[in-house]
């Protein structure tokens, strides 16, 4: 089966002017992943790393009128990791139900005699000593936060008074070494990039729905006969295979250019890292929209039946890739099963490339499994759709 290098560019120029004559359609095509990026990365943006949208939300209750509790209270109610308000019981619970997000700490009576008789912390299985910490169901996480903050502010507390006989001030010791942060590749924090992220993840979600379109469009020029017509002519059924990934691939780039030139001018998004290593990532992303296109031909039998079936399948890629929201955040089965999607090594060799600081190597190996799922799920799609003898196969399936 010979391929004819220039009849498939003129294949694909007519795919590029029939595409590009809808112009509402191509609107759309160029409007939709801005939107949606737009959309997420307001929601998941902070402009900076110590934003108050960043500290847990803390309603403390001190039922114990001790110093030690009143100078713990002083020291939640200043420090800059906590959003610490005051108040009773009965109303830090109705706050915890009603904001639906926060944590209560709420200290009893007799918590700090026995945080003084035993400032270790190894209280006895008795009421006294025993620090209550409610929390809201979406509030885990930010729990364990406040746990670990108050530990270590009741501690340096209870060895004040436990050290002042010796006349040791705890207040004017300070931890012996020094914290030295940094983010490995060089890209910060999320929540500072969140913009970065809702484009890679968006852009690439809206790839494989453009590869669908496509796929869809194939299916119904089959149906249409216009399928047959262009078989009548000198073209084999490879060529006009490649016209057809080509065109899908060149408007694949096409909106990789848009939305991150979109990104760039209005919230920021810049390449942060190699970016002969985004344009590895942007070509094999390129690749697998064009190769869902002609899967989606081959396997979709009629247009209705098709559409939903990659709606669905696209949908739940992007979930598990990370598109939506960060892959850490969903559970370990998940992450494991992830490694064998697209999805997962577009977004990480994106992301790193764009936000995340990533040399052209570590993109290129992304890039590179990348390409390997389209060129697989290209084979096969072109061996379904050349193995059949006419478009009456497809028709049959309606």
């Amino acid at each position: 089966m010979m391929i004819q290098p220039r009849l498939v560019w003129e294949l694909a120029r007519k795919d590029l002017a029939v595409f590009a004559s809808d112009r509402r359609g191509m609107l759309l095509c160029f409007a939709v992943p801005i939107l949606l990026a737009s959309a997420f990365g307001a929601i998941f943006y902070q402009p900076a790393e110590d934003g108050p949208g960043l500290r847990p939300r803390v309603h403390l209750v001190v039922e114990d009128a001790s110093s030690i509790c009143q100078r713990i209270e002083k020291q939640l109610l200043a420090s800059p990791d906590l959003l610490v308000t005051s108040c009773d019981r009965e109303s830090a619970r109705r706050r915890l139900i009603s904001e639906s997000s926060g944590v209560v700490l709420l200290l009893p009576v007799g918590f700090g005699k026995a945080l003084r008789r035993n400032p270790s912390g190894s209280v006895g299985p008795g009421v006294e000593g025993r620090l209550e910490l409610w929390h809201h169901p979406s509030s885990a996480i930010e729990a364990r936060c406040v746990e670990g903050i108050f530990t270590e502010i009741a501690l340096r507390e209870a060895a004040r008074d436990l050290l002042a006989p010796l006349g040791l001030d705890v207040a004017q010791m300070q931890r012996p070494f020094q914290v030295q942060r940094e983010s490995i590749p060089s890209g910060g924090a999320l929540a500072s990039h969140a913009f970065s992220h809702s484009f890679c993840g968006m852009t690439l979600q809206y790839l494989l729905f453009w590869g669908m379109d496509s796929g869809l469009m194939l299916l119904r020029e089959r149906r249409s006969g216009l399928w047959r017509r262009l078989r009548a002519a000198p073209l084999s059924r490879g060529t006009l295979l490649a016209g057809k990934a080509l065109a899908t691939a060149l408007i694949a780039l096409a909106q990789i250019v848009v939305t991150f030139s979109f990104g760039a001018l209005f919230f920021g998004v810049t390449i942060n890292g190699s970016w002969l290593g985004f344009l590895l990532v942007a070509l094999a992303a390129a690749l697998l929209a064009s190769a869902t296109g002609l899967l989606v031909a081959a396997l979709g039998g009629n247009e209705t039946r098709a559409r939903s079936i990659s709606i669905l399948v696209i949908l739940s890629l992007s979930l598990l890739g990370g598109l939506w929201l960060p892959a850490f955040l969903l559970p370990g089965w998940a992450r494991t099963f992830a490694l064998a999607l697209p999805t997962t090594w577009a977004a990480r060799g994106l992301e790193g490339v764009v936000w995340q600081g990533m040399e052209w190597s570590q993109a290129a190996h992304c890039a590179g499994i990348l390409a390997l799922f389209g060129l697989g799920f290209l084979v096969f799609a072109w061996w379904r759709l050349v193995r059949a003898d006419s478009p009456c196969v497809v028709a049959q399936g309606d």
